[in-house]
Parts: C-alpha cells; sequence; structure tokens
C-alpha cells in the first residue's frame, strides 16, 4: 500500500508555523492624562452615587426595624401588614435609585461627550475642507474642550501643508514665468506650461480661500 503525506506537512515532516500578528497593542493608557482624568472621575461619581442610595436604603431598613421592635405586642396579622409596607417601600426606594443613578449617569455622560464630541466634530468639519482642497481658518477650542493636545498637532499639521503649497506654488510660478520664453520656440512646450500654471493657481487658491 501507498503513504500518502498530509496536506498539511512540509517536507521535512513538520506543520509550517502559524502565522502570528505583527503588532499588538499593549499600551491601554494612551492618553494618560485624560483617560486617568475621567476614569477616576467616573470612579468618584460612581462611588459618590452608591453611598448616597446605599443610605437611603440603610436609613428605609432601619425605620422598618425599629417599627418592628416596639414594645407593644403585635399580631400576625398587623406583622404581615407591616412587612408587606416595608416590602413595598424597599421595591420604590431601589426603583428610585435605579432611575436617579441612570439619570444621573447619563447626564455625566453627556457632558463628558460633549467636551471630545466638539472637538471631533471640527476637526471632520476641517478635514472635509482639506479634502476638497480648501485650507481652513481655524479657530481655537473651548476651555471646557478636550483632545487639546491633539487639536494642536493638527493645526500644526496643517500649518505646514500651507506652508508647503505656498512654497510649491511659488516655486511652479517661478519655473513657469523662466520658461514662458522658451515656449514661442518650442510650442510643444506650452501643454505642459499650461499644467503646472493650473497647479500653482489651484495651490494658490486653496491656501487663501480657507
Amino acid at each position: 500500500e501507498s503513504c500518502q503525506m498530509a496536506p498539511e506537512e512540509t517536507a521535512a515532516g513538520s506543520a509550517p508555523p502559524s502565522a502570528k500578528p505583527s503588532y499588538m497593542r499593549r499600551t491601554y493608557l494612551v492618553d494618560r492624562a485624560f483617560q486617568i482624568k475621567y476614569t477616576v472621575g467616573m470612579m468618584a461619581f460612581g462611588g459618590l452615587l452608591v453611598l448616597f442610595f446605599g443610605y437611603w436604603m440603610y436609613d428605609a431598613h432601619r425605620q422598618a426595624l425599629e417599627v418592628l421592635s416596639l414594645n407593644k405586642p403585635l399580631d400576625m396579622a398587623t406583622l404581615k401588614e407591616l412587612a408587606a409596607k416595608s416590602s413595598t417601600n424597599l421595591l420604590y426606594v431601589i426603583v428610585g435609585i435605579a432611575l436617579l443613578m441612570i439619570s444621573a449617569l447619563g447626564l455625566f455622560g453627556v457632558v463628558i461627550t460633549h467636551r471630545v464630541s466638539g472637538p471631533v466634530y471640527v476637526m471632520s468639519h476641517y478635514l472635509a475642507m482639506l479634502a476638497q482642497g480648501r485650507y481652513p481658518r481655524m479657530r481655537a477650542l473651548r476651555k471646557t474642550d478636550e483632545l487639546k493636545a491633539f487639536f494642536e498637532v493638527f493645526q500644526n499639521a496643517v500649518a505646514a501643508m500651507r506652508e508647503r503649497d505656498e512654497k510649491e506654488a511659488a516655486a511652479i510660478e517661478d519655473a513657469v514665468a523662466r520658461m514662458t520664453p522658451a515656449a514661442a520656440k518650442a510650442p510643444e512646450v506650452q501643454p505642459a506650461l499650461d499644467s503646472l500654471a493650473q497647479v500653482a493657481r489651484r495651490k494658490r487658491a486653496a491656501v487663501s480661500g480657507g
């Protein structure tokens, strides 16, 4: 009988090593100050809510125990009524705590996301203008906005691009001016000069049209 080698085996009789990703992100605190600031804020805010509502529940439980520990004897019907009333009050407290925590955390989340989504919205608008071939006139972020360091990097990048386009437009215009007299003797050069002049005009319009 003939032996057939398994398809996963190699000539040396061993399976090829599986491909592994060449890069894996292991740093979770990318923007340390920003992440720690809001992580600690969320922890502190959640802790305060838990302490406040926990004390509320404890107080309701304590009042129920005080009622049950009265010196006068209580019959079974009265005890059942007090227990049912205590359970109902505790249920109301739990529902109220849940609603208040949801509302408070939702409001806190809106405030946080507003400080982040505002700069993101502004930069998205600026990127859309760059895609249209125009440089935006940038404004500073609000004092309460986040991502100021990233926005500063973005501003510097756009400023560098604008400066580079200005220099390139000047260089192209100078080259076109120097080569224009030669076009009279070599008409085949004129289309290339027209294309270069169009590129220079487009760069000038982008730089000055923000």
